[in-house]
């Protein structure tokens, strides 16, 4: 948003002759802006040390070198900031880097996670360009410090000191979250949180590390050792709800792989060789103290999606009292926090204190409303524990995602 100049007047200046004051650039609600770019990943003089490898059961050609949507999301107060300082005292920004399918930032509402921040920048990175079951899903797409500065020039914000202190891969975005940061194609030096949204892997079947690597079939571990390596504040947070497979799994808390079912990465290992650095949170089985709440926390889900719905999609008198009661109940939506940060209510405190709503919270009622109106758009599905990994970030992402 460009600044009007303004010229002085040449000559002797009165009390009443003086020269008028320049307009303040105004900034209407907050800036959202898009814009396609080409995969970093793709390029070997952009990713030399991981490059993203494609064949014929990976995507076709097309479809592995699409550019696809990029959003970046600028709360007003630095919108504001920005446009009214002088140059040499402009604010910095502080960046959270979302990976995931393409539509969160507007499915999963995180925008108004965001709306209050004064110095804070919310960027989403596409993978999966459509549905959930195609075969164009299993390769990362990146980002760069070259495409940031072009999205904040988009948004206004051209020039802008800024830090990447956050980075979240949810779903397939766990492998574009990975190779970006193997190949450093950002700055991860100000790395406070890399974030694994139910999307816990070894990433071990493409692109690979040469056979003789320690990090062969080991991406995720390879992405977690240079952050650590890259960024003295940097830790790990690792959510599951939805254990990989599909269906529930048998063996608890993804830690033990010498009994039947094993998870497909153990956490364990990497708790213990980074003490204090990694934040593991298991809804589906009991971890360490921590019980397993996945039921409780697939209601209270469910109950949000059909107060969102409530007014639009979903007439209230169609929803029974007992669904309602937990609605009712429900505190704002991204007050819920896990990891123990002042401002938030504890997930599992608020669980234990609200046992009577949840039990009388159905779920097979609330899927009923749920799927008949869509109520996550072309993301719903009809079998419940599917949804839950299409929906607890709505609920849950702004304690981890915000820097």
């Amino acid at each position: 948003m460009g600044k009007k100049q303004h010229n002085s007047p040449t000559g002797p200046q009165t009390a009443v002759d003086t020269a008028p004051t320049p307009p303040v650039p105004q900034v209407r609600g907050y800036v959202f802006k898009h814009q396609d770019f080409a995969n970093p990943l793709n390029d070997s003089s952009i990713a030399p040390t991981l490059l993203q490898t494609n064949n014929a059961s990976i995507a076709t050609v097309e479809q592995f070198n699409k550019q696809r949507t990029f959003y970046i999301y600028v709360p007003k107060q630095l919108a504001t900031d920005f446009a009214n300082a002088p140059a040499g005292s402009k604010p910095k920004a502080r960046l959270s880097l979302f990976f995931g399918v393409e539509p969160e930032m507007t499915l999963f509402r995180l925008r108004p996670f965001f709306a209050s921040e004064t110095n804070s920048v919310l960027i989403t990175i596409p993978g999966l360009e459509s549905g959930w079951d195609g075969v164009f899903s299993a390769f990362g797409f990146g980002i760069s410090t070259d495409i940031i500065n072009n999205l904040m020039t988009l948004a206004d914000l051209s020039g802008i000191d800024f830090s990447v202190e956050v980075m979240a891969g949810y779903s397939t975005g766990y492998r574009g979250v990975n190779q970006t940061v193997i190949n450093q194609l950002v700055d991860l030096s100000n790395l406070t949180r890399l974030i694994y949204l139910d999307a816990w892997y070894h990433h071990d079947d493409h692109p690979l590390a040469a056979p003789a690597s320690p990090y062969f079939k080991k991406n995720t571990r390879w992405a977690i050792d240079t952050a650590f390596g890259k960024s003295p504040n940097a830790n790990v947070v690792i959510y599951a709800f939805t254990h990989p497979g599909g269906v529930p799994r048998t063996n608890p808390s993804q830690t033990n792989q010498s009994i039947p079912d094993p998870p497909n990465e153990p956490v364990q290992p990497l708790i213990t060789q980074y003490p204090n650095k990694i934040q593991f949170i298991d809804f589906e089985f009991k971890f360490n103290s921590r019980p397993a709440i996945d039921d409780s926390l697939e209601k209270i889900c469910l109950a949000r999606l059909i107060q969102l719905g409530i007014g639009s999609n979903v007439v209230q008198s169609a929803v029974s009292p007992s669904l309602m009661t937990l609605i009712n109940a429900l505190p704002d939506r991204g007050s819920f926090g896990t990891l123990g940060f002042t401002g938030y209510t504890d997930l599992y405190g608020w669980v234990t204190s609200h046992t009577s709503e949840l039990s009388g919270f159905s779920i097979a009622q609330a899927m009923l409303i749920v799927v008949a109106n869509n109520l996550l758009g072309d993301w719903t599905v009809s079998s419940h524990y599917e949804m839950r990994h299409r929906m607890f970030v709505l609920e849950l992402g702004k304690e981890p995602l915000l820097p």
